[in-house]
């Protein structure tokens, strides 16, 4: 079927990866494809025993860490995710702690708990950026590492792109929120982090295969950033929050 023969619906964030979660892991998925690369380098240089990833999903990032042997805490707002990600560790024979819950309601753990906090591909859908910043800032010890990726904006706000779930049935939008590159790294910053590292990585780094149109995207808007990805440490003073 053509794109413009499907049913598209508008849905929340918890919706459209309710009904995703079977399907996730078996797209192509060109934003996580230019991530990986930039994620896997830089956790290669962060020495951490314990870590939390919010907004886990079908528990990707979670995994990469326990296969490196760290004491891993997955939450997500999404039951149906979480089920696919407790299989996925199941098969991997990895031991993952798998909480479910919203970061909008809070982070239900210690103070400083944790060495590095990772939120990969999801802080587009929370509205309030400046909450959940303040929110990773707290379970995080001192001199502990956040690592955040993201659908970068502007490939929302020039290509006009979403955050679209496939399902045989139809496509399934949800809801992205009208942040800025600036707000990112405001809200970072204001929560007491020191910015480590920011990274751009355009539409151009995309492998081939996993665009439509792709040398002609390439072409006109290669340089188009897709993907946001920011490394910062948490500092000894106290967050403004």
């Amino acid at each position: 079927m053509l794109e413009s023969e499907f049913e598209r619906r508008e849905v929340s964030a918890q919706e459209g990866y309710a009904r995703w979660a079977d399907y996730y892991d078996l797209e192509h998925n060109p934003l996580i494809a230019v991530e990986e690369p930039h994620v896997d380098a830089i956790l290669a240089r962060l020495d951490v025993e314990t870590a939390l990833d919010v907004g886990a999903g079908t528990g990707r990032l979670a995994l990469k860490l326990a296969r490196r042997g760290i004491a891993v805490t997955a939450i997500d707002q999404s039951a149906e995710m979480l089920a696919v990600a407790e299989k996925n560790a199941r098969r991997a024979k990895l031991s993952i702690d798998f909480r479910t819950g919203s970061l909008e309601d809070g982070l239900p753990f210690r103070p400083s708990q944790f060495g590095l906090v990772i939120c990969g591909l999801m802080l587009c859908h929370v509205p309030d950026l400046a909450q959940a910043a303040r929110s990773f800032w707290r379970v995080l010890c001192e001199g502990g590492y956040l690592l955040v990726t993201d659908f970068h904006p502007d490939a929302t706000s020039i290509m006009g792109w979403r955050t679209v779930a496939w399902r045989p049935e139809g496509l399934y939008l949800l809801p992205n929120m009208p942040h800025t590159r600036g707000d990112y790294l405001h809200a970072v910053e204001q929560a007491g982090f020191v910015l480590l590292d920011v990274q751009d990585v355009p539409l151009r780094a995309v492998p081939p295969g996993y665009l439509v149109s792709q040398s002609e995207i390439a072409s006109e808007r290669g340089d188009t950033s897709l993907c946001l990805i920011i490394s910062a440490q948490r500092g000894s003073g106290s967050s403004d929050g």
